[in-house]
């Protein structure tokens, strides 16, 4: 599950150093409308391709969020995104390519 190899660590840790820089930018900025917009696409930026589906579903499921009565706010609205998109990422670039990779390549270690 988690990467075996130094560069591999690297790697992992500089991936989730960049997410976590966004989550802080989402949280210094939120007072800045455009906010949202630039949060959601540097985290579908990150985890390219299966951050579009991801991101479509979390929309939609927090959609419904409004239609219960819950207050719309810039920065916690987008919680669900991060966690979501980072659980994603992070299982597609460090769990199944390097799985896809050792299977299709024959090589022993990845990550």
């Amino acid at each position: 599950m988690f990467p075996r190899s130094t560069v591999g660590r690297l790697v992992a840790s500089l991936w989730l150093a960049a997410c976590i820089g966004v989550l802080v930018f989402g949280y210094v900025q939120q007072h800045i409308h455009d906010m949202p917009v630039a949060f959601t696409w540097l985290m579908i930026y990150l985890t390219f391709p299966v951050g579009m589906a991801g991101a479509a579903f979390v929309g939609m499921a927090s959609s419904f969020l409004s239609e219960v009565g819950v207050p719309y706010h810039p920065f916690w609205h987008l919680m669900p995104y991060w966690l979501v998109l980072v659980v994603l990422g992070y299982a597609q670039w460090f769990v199944v390519l390097p799985l896809l990779v050792r299977k299709v390549f024959g090589v022993r270690s990845v990550t």
